[in-house]
């Protein structure tokens, strides 16, 4: 009998020092040495830094200085190439989505948030709406003057962003979808979203300019005094209105891994997190709109 006590008790100490390894382990996966290497959107960037905090107790101004982001197109190539672990990140270019079927690299995409793409005008200018079409005919070089859309009697200075860049990408296949715009002169093309939003907000000291950002960037990270967002085809961006999928121009963005990503590596763990419960509330207490299956 009392060997076999013994043996219970060697057996729970075993067990217990096997839980205890365990944490252990789960805890070293996830800390600030064996943190992924996150990239991603410029957009997402308040999110990185929200998820880190909640994963690290880490102070949320830390966890904003160790945030840093390649922009959209670069962050899917990093990852490709074996430089980042986890992207939070908008759609790819079209050309980017080719070099990744091209590598062979298989990904695990899942949707997480949304947003929306919204168009910006100087906070003088009395036009309140655009249409899809007007929109199209404007970025087109059809319609050149504001008059024609219930204006003052301007000239229309209408802003894109670079090719590759994340808004340009949602703007070609949300708006234009298939038709080409004008191409802009070099000044009408900012390279950095807050360079586009500061233009428009002083270009020339009148209310002839018009251009576009993601909802959460121009809302919630980089407002400017002089701006405000129009509705289209009637329906005002808003928190609501793009989570109950009114707004025209939604756009998903999403986390991101390698298929061959090891079960138990830290990046797999900070995945699961993102995807848990948890993980949803880092997301909605940073400001974003959680994605709905349809």
């Amino acid at each position: 009998m009392k060997k076999f006590i013994v043996l219970l008790l060697a057996f729970a100490i075993l067990t217990l020092e096997t839980t205890i390894a365990a944490q252990v382990k789960e805890e070293e996966t996830l800390n600030a040495k064996n943190y992924p290497r996150v990239d991603g959107s410029t957009a997402n960037m308040p999110l990185m830094a929200q998820i880190r905090s909640d994963v690290l107790s880490e102070n949320l101004i830390t966890s904003q200085n160790n945030t840093k982001v390649s922009t959209t197109d670069y962050a899917w190539r990093s990852l490709i190439e074996g430089q980042k672990d986890l992207l939070l990140v908008y759609e790819a270019s079209s050309e980017t989505k080719k070099i990744i079927e091209e590598s062979g690299t298989k990904l695990i995409i899942t949707p997480i948030g949304v947003d929306a793409l919204v168009f910006i005008e100087n906070e003088n200018n009395r036009v309140n709406n655009l249409t899809t079409k007007q929109i199209q005919e404007i970025y087109t070089g059809i319609t050149k003057n504001w008059k024609d859309v219930g204006g003052a009697d301007k000239e229309i200075q209408a802003f894109q962003r670079p090719l590759n860049s994340g808004s340009q990408t949602l703007f070609l296949n949300l708006v234009m979808k298939g038709i080409t715009p004008k191409k802009p002169l070099k000044f009408e093309e900012p390279a950095e979203m807050d360079g586009l939003i500061d233009v428009i907000a002083s270009y020339n000291n009148s209310a002839n300019a018009i251009g576009y950002s993601v909802f959460y960037y121009a809302k919630k990270m980089y407002q400017v005094p002089g701006l405000k967002l129009i509705s289209v085809d009637g329906v005002m961006p808003s928190d609501e209105t793009i989570g109950n999928g009114t707004y025209p121009y939604l756009n998903t963005f999403y986390l991101v891994i390698r298929e061959d990503e090891p079960e138990d590596s830290p990046t797999r763990k900070l995945y699961n997190y993102i995807l848990s419960d948890k993980g949803r509330e880092s997301l909605i207490k940073a400001g974003y709109i959680p994605y709905k299956k349809p």
